[in-house]
Protein backbone atom coordinates (compact mmCIF):
# COMPACT_ATOMS: atom_id res chain seq x y z
CA UNK A 1 0.00 0.00 0.00
CA UNK A 2 0.93 3.05 -0.76
CA UNK A 3 1.83 6.31 1.23
CA UNK A 4 -0.60 8.50 -0.85
CA UNK A 5 -3.68 5.79 -0.77
CA UNK A 6 -3.04 5.49 2.95
CA UNK A 7 -3.72 9.32 3.23
CA UNK A 8 -6.74 8.75 0.90
CA UNK A 9 -8.23 6.53 3.42
CA UNK A 10 -7.27 8.52 6.42
CA UNK A 11 -9.21 11.55 5.20
CA UNK A 12 -12.18 9.78 5.59
CA UNK A 13 -11.60 7.63 9.04
CA UNK A 14 -14.26 9.27 11.66
CA UNK A 15 -12.54 11.49 14.38
CA UNK A 16 -13.75 8.48 17.07
CA UNK A 17 -11.61 5.89 15.13
CA UNK A 18 -8.20 7.72 16.17
CA UNK A 19 -6.11 7.46 18.85
CA UNK A 20 -4.18 10.52 19.94
CA UNK A 21 -0.41 9.93 21.93
CA UNK A 22 1.26 12.70 23.84
CA UNK A 23 4.17 12.37 26.28
CA UNK A 24 4.85 8.70 25.77
CA UNK A 25 0.89 8.48 26.47
CA UNK A 26 -1.22 6.19 23.67
CA UNK A 27 -4.75 7.53 24.39
CA UNK A 28 -8.01 6.62 22.56
CA UNK A 29 -10.79 9.24 22.51
CA UNK A 30 -12.85 7.47 24.89
CA UNK A 31 -10.28 7.75 27.38
CA UNK A 32 -9.96 11.62 26.53
CA UNK A 33 -13.52 11.83 26.89
CA UNK A 34 -13.09 10.30 30.89
CA UNK A 35 -10.92 13.20 31.97
CA UNK A 36 -10.95 15.40 33.78
CA UNK A 37 -15.15 15.23 33.99
CA UNK A 38 -15.38 11.81 34.90
CA UNK A 39 -11.62 10.75 36.73
CA UNK A 40 -11.85 10.83 40.61
CA UNK A 41 -8.05 11.60 39.96
CA UNK A 42 -9.10 15.18 38.93
CA UNK A 43 -11.00 15.83 42.23
CA UNK A 44 -8.09 14.47 44.17
CA UNK A 45 -9.09 11.71 44.60
CA UNK A 46 -7.33 8.32 43.65
CA UNK A 47 -10.17 6.24 42.34
CA UNK A 48 -10.29 2.01 42.84
CA UNK A 49 -10.05 -0.25 39.88
CA UNK A 50 -11.63 -4.14 40.74
CA UNK A 51 -11.94 -7.45 38.40
CA UNK A 52 -13.93 -9.76 39.30
CA UNK A 53 -12.61 -13.31 38.43
CA UNK A 54 -14.53 -16.82 38.82
CA UNK A 55 -13.05 -20.00 37.75
CA UNK A 56 -15.13 -22.97 37.20
CA UNK A 57 -14.91 -26.74 38.33
CA UNK A 58 -13.17 -26.88 41.73
CA UNK A 59 -9.64 -26.99 43.14
CA UNK A 60 -7.85 -29.88 44.59
CA UNK A 61 -7.62 -28.28 48.33
CA UNK A 62 -4.59 -30.49 49.22
CA UNK A 63 -2.57 -28.82 46.83
CA UNK A 64 -3.66 -25.30 46.39
CA UNK A 65 -2.95 -23.44 49.10
CA UNK A 66 -0.11 -23.48 51.48
CA UNK A 67 -0.10 -25.24 54.37
CA UNK A 68 -0.49 -22.67 57.42
CA UNK A 69 -1.75 -19.12 57.81
CA UNK A 70 0.25 -16.12 58.51
CA UNK A 71 2.51 -14.09 56.29
CA UNK A 72 3.51 -14.61 52.76
CA UNK A 73 6.88 -14.16 51.28
CA UNK A 74 7.87 -14.70 47.95
CA UNK A 75 10.37 -17.75 49.01
CA UNK A 76 8.39 -19.48 51.44
CA UNK A 77 5.09 -19.15 48.93
CA UNK A 78 7.65 -20.36 45.91
CA UNK A 79 9.20 -23.40 48.18
CA UNK A 80 5.41 -24.28 49.25
CA UNK A 81 5.37 -26.37 46.43
CA UNK A 82 1.40 -25.78 45.79
CA UNK A 83 -0.28 -24.28 43.10
CA UNK A 84 -1.11 -21.12 44.22
CA UNK A 85 3.31 -21.38 44.14
CA UNK A 86 2.99 -19.92 40.97
CA UNK A 87 1.78 -16.53 42.48
CA UNK A 88 5.13 -16.09 43.87
CA UNK A 89 6.49 -13.49 42.47
CA UNK A 90 3.30 -11.21 43.53
CA UNK A 91 3.53 -12.44 47.06
CA UNK A 92 3.37 -8.83 48.83
CA UNK A 93 0.21 -7.86 46.68
CA UNK A 94 -1.23 -11.04 47.73
CA UNK A 95 -4.18 -12.06 50.39
CA UNK A 96 -4.91 -16.09 50.77
CA UNK A 97 -8.45 -16.21 51.72
CA UNK A 98 -9.78 -19.57 53.52
CA UNK A 99 -13.29 -20.36 55.19
CA UNK A 100 -15.54 -18.38 52.81
CA UNK A 101 -19.02 -20.45 52.02
CA UNK A 102 -22.19 -19.33 49.51
CA UNK A 103 -24.94 -18.94 50.67
CA UNK A 104 -26.88 -21.62 49.98
CA UNK A 105 -26.38 -25.42 48.72
CA UNK A 106 -26.58 -26.61 45.81
CA UNK A 107 -30.80 -26.97 45.03
CA UNK A 108 -30.04 -28.97 41.21
CA UNK A 109 -27.11 -28.21 39.52
CA UNK A 110 -24.09 -26.52 41.73
CA UNK A 111 -22.00 -25.72 38.70
CA UNK A 112 -24.71 -23.69 37.52
CA UNK A 113 -26.09 -22.15 40.58
CA UNK A 114 -23.06 -21.50 42.40
CA UNK A 115 -21.75 -19.17 39.50
CA UNK A 116 -24.84 -16.72 40.26
CA UNK A 117 -24.15 -16.90 44.19
CA UNK A 118 -20.11 -15.44 43.56
CA UNK A 119 -20.57 -11.89 42.96
CA UNK A 120 -24.58 -11.74 44.58
CA UNK A 121 -24.54 -13.35 47.94
CA UNK A 122 -28.04 -14.50 47.39
CA UNK A 123 -29.45 -17.91 46.95
CA UNK A 124 -30.10 -17.78 43.08
CA UNK A 125 -33.25 -17.81 41.59
CA UNK A 126 -34.15 -20.86 40.02
CA UNK A 127 -32.16 -23.93 39.37
CA UNK A 128 -29.70 -25.96 37.00
CA UNK A 129 -29.16 -23.93 34.07
CA UNK A 130 -32.01 -21.96 34.40
CA UNK A 131 -30.91 -19.74 37.79
CA UNK A 132 -30.36 -16.39 37.93
CA UNK A 133 -28.94 -14.04 40.21
CA UNK A 134 -31.17 -12.99 43.20
CA UNK A 135 -29.64 -9.36 43.26
CA UNK A 136 -27.19 -7.36 41.52
CA UNK A 137 -23.50 -8.71 40.83
CA UNK A 138 -21.04 -6.63 42.99
CA UNK A 139 -19.77 -4.75 39.89
CA UNK A 140 -22.67 -3.33 38.93
CA UNK A 141 -23.63 -1.87 42.45
CA UNK A 142 -19.71 -0.25 41.84
CA UNK A 143 -20.35 0.68 38.65
CA UNK A 144 -23.81 2.51 39.61
CA UNK A 145 -21.74 4.68 42.24
CA UNK A 146 -18.68 5.46 40.93
CA UNK A 147 -19.85 5.78 36.74
CA UNK A 148 -23.02 6.09 36.54
CA UNK A 149 -24.68 5.21 33.07
CA UNK A 150 -21.35 3.07 32.25
CA UNK A 151 -21.67 -0.27 32.66
CA UNK A 152 -19.29 -2.93 33.93
CA UNK A 153 -16.85 -4.76 31.46
CA UNK A 154 -18.50 -8.06 31.26
CA UNK A 155 -15.54 -10.34 29.90
CA UNK A 156 -15.20 -14.36 29.41
CA UNK A 157 -13.05 -16.97 28.50
CA UNK A 158 -14.36 -20.50 27.29
CA UNK A 159 -16.61 -21.34 24.77
CA UNK A 160 -21.04 -20.85 24.90
CA UNK A 161 -22.47 -24.08 24.06
CA UNK A 162 -25.76 -23.57 25.47
CA UNK A 163 -25.95 -24.86 28.87
CA UNK A 164 -24.62 -22.41 31.34
CA UNK A 165 -22.60 -20.09 29.53
CA UNK A 166 -22.32 -16.70 31.37
CA UNK A 167 -24.17 -16.60 34.94
CA UNK A 168 -21.53 -14.10 36.53
CA UNK A 169 -22.98 -10.85 36.06
CA UNK A 170 -26.10 -9.54 37.02
CA UNK A 171 -27.80 -6.20 37.05
CA UNK A 172 -30.81 -6.89 38.69
CA UNK A 173 -32.72 -9.84 40.15
CA UNK A 174 -32.47 -12.56 37.03
CA UNK A 175 -31.07 -10.27 34.56
CA UNK A 176 -27.71 -11.67 33.61
CA UNK A 177 -25.38 -9.56 31.60
CA UNK A 178 -23.85 -10.38 28.01
CA UNK A 179 -19.68 -11.39 28.37
CA UNK A 180 -17.92 -10.56 25.62
CA UNK A 181 -15.60 -14.32 24.86
CA UNK A 182 -13.38 -12.57 22.39
CA UNK A 183 -10.65 -9.93 23.73
CA UNK A 184 -10.52 -8.96 20.05
CA UNK A 185 -14.03 -7.08 21.33
CA UNK A 186 -12.46 -4.93 23.73
CA UNK A 187 -9.00 -4.10 21.57
CA UNK A 188 -11.70 -2.70 19.25
CA UNK A 189 -13.63 -0.38 22.18
CA UNK A 190 -10.15 0.95 23.44
CA UNK A 191 -9.03 1.32 19.80
CA UNK A 192 -11.69 3.59 19.58
CA UNK A 193 -12.79 1.45 16.20
CA UNK A 194 -16.16 0.41 18.14
CA UNK A 195 -18.22 3.25 20.41
CA UNK A 196 -18.50 2.34 24.07
CA UNK A 197 -22.16 1.40 23.32
CA UNK A 198 -20.67 -1.41 21.41
CA UNK A 199 -21.98 -0.25 18.00
CA UNK A 200 -19.65 0.32 14.79
CA UNK A 201 -18.13 3.80 15.10
CA UNK A 202 -18.27 5.55 11.78
CA UNK A 203 -15.28 4.92 9.47
CA UNK A 204 -14.48 1.97 11.54
CA UNK A 205 -13.99 -0.30 8.42
CA UNK A 206 -11.14 1.79 7.40
CA UNK A 207 -9.93 2.63 10.33
CA UNK A 208 -9.55 -1.15 11.37
CA UNK A 209 -8.08 -1.91 7.90
CA UNK A 210 -5.60 0.83 8.20
CA UNK A 211 -4.50 -0.30 11.43
CA UNK A 212 -3.77 -4.31 10.35
CA UNK A 213 -1.92 -3.46 7.06
CA UNK A 214 0.37 -0.47 8.07
CA UNK A 215 1.07 -2.00 11.79
CA UNK A 216 1.99 1.18 12.58
CA UNK A 217 2.18 2.14 16.25
CA UNK A 218 -0.60 4.34 17.15
CA UNK A 219 1.33 7.22 18.19
CA UNK A 220 2.82 7.24 14.61
CA UNK A 221 -0.05 6.80 12.95
CA UNK A 222 -2.39 9.34 14.47
CA UNK A 223 0.08 12.69 14.02
CA UNK A 224 -0.69 12.43 10.72
CA UNK A 225 -4.75 11.66 11.02
CA UNK A 226 -5.25 14.68 12.76
CA UNK A 227 -3.14 17.08 10.86
CA UNK A 228 -5.15 15.44 7.86
CA UNK A 229 -8.44 16.19 10.00
CA UNK A 230 -8.08 19.63 11.22
CA UNK A 231 -7.23 20.74 7.37
CA UNK A 232 -10.32 18.93 5.65
CA UNK A 233 -12.55 21.76 3.83
CA UNK A 234 -15.32 19.34 4.55
CA UNK A 235 -15.32 19.09 8.75
CA UNK A 236 -17.79 21.36 10.25
CA UNK A 237 -16.68 23.91 12.48
CA UNK A 238 -18.30 21.88 15.61
CA UNK A 239 -15.80 18.98 14.54
CA UNK A 240 -12.76 21.56 14.58
CA UNK A 241 -14.19 22.70 17.68
CA UNK A 242 -14.47 19.44 19.56
CA UNK A 243 -11.34 18.51 18.85
CA UNK A 244 -9.46 21.63 19.99
CA UNK A 245 -11.44 20.47 22.96
CA UNK A 246 -9.14 17.46 22.55
CA UNK A 247 -5.73 18.94 21.95
CA UNK A 248 -6.54 21.10 25.03
CA UNK A 249 -6.98 18.89 26.95
CA UNK A 250 -3.66 16.93 26.17
CA UNK A 251 -2.24 20.23 26.84
CA UNK A 252 -3.78 20.27 30.26
CA UNK A 253 -2.83 16.72 30.65
CA UNK A 254 0.92 17.96 30.26
CA UNK A 255 0.50 20.66 32.70
CA UNK A 256 -0.64 18.93 35.32
CA UNK A 257 1.79 16.12 34.62
CA UNK A 258 2.66 15.91 38.32
CA UNK A 259 0.22 13.49 40.65
CA UNK A 260 -2.33 11.89 38.06
CA UNK A 261 -0.25 12.74 35.15
CA UNK A 262 3.07 10.76 35.99
CA UNK A 263 0.67 7.68 36.23
CA UNK A 264 -1.00 8.24 33.73
CA UNK A 265 2.25 7.69 31.49
CA UNK A 266 3.54 5.13 33.38
CA UNK A 267 0.13 3.07 32.85
CA UNK A 268 -2.07 4.29 29.73
CA UNK A 269 0.05 2.94 26.48
CA UNK A 270 -0.20 0.03 24.89
CA UNK A 271 3.17 -1.38 25.80
CA UNK A 272 3.08 -5.21 26.98
CA UNK A 273 0.04 -6.02 24.78
CA UNK A 274 0.08 -8.52 22.54
CA UNK A 275 -1.06 -6.58 19.62
CA UNK A 276 -0.89 -9.70 16.97
CA UNK A 277 -2.49 -11.94 19.41
CA UNK A 278 -5.45 -9.65 19.71
CA UNK A 279 -5.31 -8.86 15.80
CA UNK A 280 -5.37 -12.49 15.39
CA UNK A 281 -8.87 -12.98 17.02
CA UNK A 282 -10.80 -10.75 14.57
CA UNK A 283 -11.47 -14.26 12.97
CA UNK A 284 -12.87 -15.87 16.34
CA UNK A 285 -12.63 -19.87 16.61
CA UNK A 286 -12.26 -20.86 19.69
CA UNK A 287 -10.78 -24.45 20.38
CA UNK A 288 -10.98 -26.46 23.67
CA UNK A 289 -7.42 -27.20 23.44
CA UNK A 290 -6.19 -24.81 26.38
CA UNK A 291 -7.36 -21.82 23.97
CA UNK A 292 -8.82 -20.29 26.98
CA UNK A 293 -5.63 -19.90 29.26
CA UNK A 294 -4.74 -17.95 26.15
CA UNK A 295 -7.85 -15.71 26.17
CA UNK A 296 -8.13 -15.22 30.25
CA UNK A 297 -4.40 -14.01 29.56
CA UNK A 298 -5.67 -11.15 26.91
CA UNK A 299 -8.29 -10.43 28.68
CA UNK A 300 -6.34 -9.47 31.84
CA UNK A 301 -4.52 -7.46 30.06
CA UNK A 302 -6.81 -5.31 28.26
CA UNK A 303 -8.53 -5.09 31.83
CA UNK A 304 -5.42 -3.59 33.24
CA UNK A 305 -4.82 -1.09 30.09
CA UNK A 306 -8.73 0.01 30.65
CA UNK A 307 -8.11 0.30 34.51
CA UNK A 308 -4.82 2.55 34.05
CA UNK A 309 -6.64 4.80 31.33
CA UNK A 310 -9.64 5.19 33.69
CA UNK A 311 -11.69 4.00 30.93
CA UNK A 312 -13.45 1.88 33.38
CA UNK A 313 -13.67 1.03 36.97
CA UNK A 314 -14.76 -2.24 37.44
CA UNK A 315 -14.90 -5.34 35.19
CA UNK A 316 -16.43 -9.37 35.51
CA UNK A 317 -14.11 -12.33 33.92
CA UNK A 318 -15.73 -15.76 33.88
CA UNK A 319 -13.58 -18.20 33.52
CA UNK A 320 -15.57 -21.80 31.79
CA UNK A 321 -18.37 -22.33 30.90
CA UNK A 322 -19.83 -24.03 34.31
CA UNK A 323 -18.82 -27.68 33.03
CA UNK A 324 -15.87 -26.42 31.13
CA UNK A 325 -15.23 -28.80 28.24
CA UNK A 326 -11.43 -27.31 27.86
CA UNK A 327 -9.37 -30.48 27.32
CA UNK A 328 -5.70 -29.41 29.28
CA UNK A 329 -2.48 -31.07 28.25
CA UNK A 330 -1.36 -32.14 31.71
CA UNK A 331 0.74 -34.72 31.65
CA UNK A 332 -1.63 -36.93 33.34
CA UNK A 333 -3.94 -36.11 30.97
CA UNK A 334 -1.95 -37.51 28.09
CA UNK A 335 -4.13 -40.89 28.95
CA UNK A 336 -6.91 -39.81 29.72
CA UNK A 337 -7.77 -36.83 27.51
CA UNK A 338 -10.84 -35.92 29.58
CA UNK A 339 -11.98 -32.45 29.33
CA UNK A 340 -12.15 -30.34 32.92
CA UNK A 341 -15.65 -31.03 33.66
CA UNK A 342 -14.88 -35.23 34.00
CA UNK A 343 -11.45 -34.28 35.41
CA UNK A 344 -13.78 -32.38 38.13
CA UNK A 345 -15.91 -35.68 37.85
CA UNK A 346 -13.32 -38.04 38.59
CA UNK A 347 -14.95 -40.07 35.99
CA UNK A 348 -15.81 -39.80 32.27
CA UNK A 349 -19.43 -38.32 33.06
CA UNK A 350 -20.76 -35.04 33.35
CA UNK A 351 -23.30 -36.58 36.36
CA UNK A 352 -21.91 -39.16 37.78
CA UNK A 353 -19.18 -39.29 40.28
CA UNK A 354 -15.85 -41.46 40.63
CA UNK A 355 -12.45 -41.83 41.80
CA UNK A 356 -9.90 -41.79 39.21
CA UNK A 357 -6.59 -40.93 40.98
CA UNK A 358 -5.12 -40.05 37.51
CA UNK A 359 -8.08 -37.41 37.18
CA UNK A 360 -7.07 -35.95 40.39
CA UNK A 361 -3.37 -35.80 39.43
CA UNK A 362 -4.30 -34.04 36.05
CA UNK A 363 -6.63 -31.73 38.07
CA UNK A 364 -4.03 -30.41 40.73
CA UNK A 365 -1.77 -30.18 37.57
CA UNK A 366 -4.45 -28.15 35.87
CA UNK A 367 -4.68 -25.72 39.35
CA UNK A 368 -0.69 -25.17 38.36
CA UNK A 369 -1.48 -23.98 35.15
CA UNK A 370 -4.22 -21.34 35.77
CA UNK A 371 -2.35 -20.15 38.49
CA UNK A 372 0.15 -19.54 36.12
CA UNK A 373 -2.63 -17.86 33.34
CA UNK A 374 -3.22 -15.99 36.93
CA UNK A 375 0.03 -14.59 37.66
CA UNK A 376 0.78 -13.62 33.88
CA UNK A 377 -2.53 -11.44 33.91
CA UNK A 378 -1.57 -10.03 37.31
CA UNK A 379 2.06 -9.29 35.62
CA UNK A 380 0.45 -6.93 33.42
CA UNK A 381 -1.34 -5.11 36.52
CA UNK A 382 1.49 -4.88 38.21
CA UNK A 383 2.90 -3.26 35.23
CA UNK A 384 0.61 -0.40 35.01
CA UNK A 385 1.15 0.51 38.89
CA UNK A 386 -2.12 -0.71 39.79
CA UNK A 387 -1.19 -2.60 42.90
CA UNK A 388 -2.27 0.55 45.61
CA UNK A 389 -5.14 1.65 42.86
CA UNK A 390 -7.27 -1.86 42.44
CA UNK A 391 -7.98 -4.95 43.57
CA UNK A 392 -8.31 -8.25 42.17
CA UNK A 393 -10.25 -10.85 43.03
CA UNK A 394 -10.21 -14.60 41.81
CA UNK A 395 -12.84 -17.54 43.46
CA UNK A 396 -13.80 -20.56 42.07
CA UNK A 397 -17.66 -21.40 41.69
CA UNK A 398 -17.24 -24.39 43.77
CA UNK A 399 -14.93 -25.42 46.28
CA UNK A 400 -13.19 -28.16 45.07
CA UNK A 401 -14.46 -31.82 42.97
CA UNK A 402 -15.68 -34.16 43.00
CA UNK A 403 -17.79 -33.00 45.83
CA UNK A 404 -18.68 -29.89 44.67
CA UNK A 405 -18.68 -28.30 48.14
CA UNK A 406 -19.99 -24.43 48.11
CA UNK A 407 -18.19 -24.54 51.64
CA UNK A 408 -14.58 -22.88 52.10
CA UNK A 409 -14.75 -21.86 48.23
CA UNK A 410 -10.94 -20.32 47.43
CA UNK A 411 -10.70 -16.46 47.70
CA UNK A 412 -7.19 -15.12 46.13
CA UNK A 413 -7.15 -11.11 46.61
CA UNK A 414 -4.20 -9.10 44.51
CA UNK A 415 -4.00 -5.12 45.56
CA UNK A 416 -4.75 -3.22 47.99
CA UNK A 417 -7.88 -1.68 47.12
CA UNK A 418 -6.12 1.80 47.85
CA UNK A 419 -5.10 0.76 51.19
CA UNK A 420 -7.44 -0.50 52.38
CA UNK A 421 -6.99 -4.32 52.19
CA UNK A 422 -4.49 -6.63 53.90
CA UNK A 423 -2.04 -7.78 51.80
CA UNK A 424 0.94 -10.78 52.00
CA UNK A 425 -0.93 -12.72 54.19
CA UNK A 426 -2.84 -15.94 54.46
CA UNK A 427 -6.14 -15.25 56.31
CA UNK A 428 -9.06 -17.47 58.08
CA UNK A 429 -12.78 -15.86 57.79
CA UNK A 430 -13.85 -18.53 59.99
CA UNK A 431 -16.76 -19.87 57.93
CA UNK A 432 -18.85 -17.09 56.68
CA UNK A 433 -20.65 -16.20 53.59
CA UNK A 434 -19.32 -13.85 50.81
CA UNK A 435 -21.39 -11.17 52.28
CA UNK A 436 -18.61 -9.46 54.46
CA UNK A 437 -16.04 -10.30 52.21
CA UNK A 438 -17.96 -8.27 49.35
CA UNK A 439 -19.02 -5.64 51.45
CA UNK A 440 -15.16 -4.99 52.28
CA UNK A 441 -14.41 -5.07 48.20
CA UNK A 442 -17.14 -2.76 47.62
CA UNK A 443 -16.16 -0.06 50.09
CA UNK A 444 -12.81 -0.04 48.71
CA UNK A 445 -13.82 0.84 45.26
CA UNK A 446 -16.55 3.12 46.43
CA UNK A 447 -14.34 4.91 48.91
CA UNK A 448 -13.31 7.86 46.77
CA UNK A 449 -16.91 8.65 46.84
CA UNK A 450 -17.20 8.65 50.47
CA UNK A 451 -19.09 5.46 50.80
CA UNK A 452 -19.48 2.18 52.77
CA UNK A 453 -20.73 -1.14 52.22
CA UNK A 454 -22.21 -2.92 55.47
CA UNK A 455 -24.99 -4.81 54.50
CA UNK A 456 -24.51 -6.38 50.45
CA UNK A 457 -26.15 -9.92 49.82
CA UNK A 458 -26.94 -12.38 53.03
CA UNK A 459 -24.76 -13.10 56.11
CA UNK A 460 -23.14 -11.16 58.91
CA UNK A 461 -23.14 -7.36 58.49
CA UNK A 462 -20.41 -5.21 57.98
CA UNK A 463 -17.18 -5.41 56.33
CA UNK A 464 -15.31 -8.65 56.80
CA UNK A 465 -12.37 -7.41 59.48
CA UNK A 466 -9.41 -10.23 58.51
CA UNK A 467 -9.93 -8.85 55.23
CA UNK A 468 -8.86 -5.20 56.05
CA UNK A 469 -5.39 -3.44 56.15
Amino acid sequence: MTRSSLGSQRSRINRRAFLRGTAGVALGLPFLESLPERSAWAAGQDPVFSLFICAVDGIVPASFFPNSLGALTREDLAAAGKATSKLSAHAENLLFLRGIDWPAGAIADSHAESLCMALTALKPQGSGPAARGSGPSADWVIARKVQPGVAPLTLYAGTKRGYINESLSFSAAGTVTAASNNPYELYQKLIGIVSADGTPAPGSAQAQRLLLESRKSIHDLVRDDLRDLMSNSRMSSADRQRLQQHFDAIRDLEVTIDGMGEEMVKGCNWGGVELSKLQALQTFAFTQDGMIEDIVRLQMSLVALAFACNYNRTATLQWGDGTDGTVYAVPSNETLHWKLHYICHRTQSDSATGDNPLAAQAHAEIDAVRMQTLAAGLDHFKARGLEDRSFVLWTNGIADCPSDSFKNVPNIIWGSGGGHLKQAAYVDAGGTTNSPLLNALITAAIKDTGETMENFGVGPAGQLPAVLA
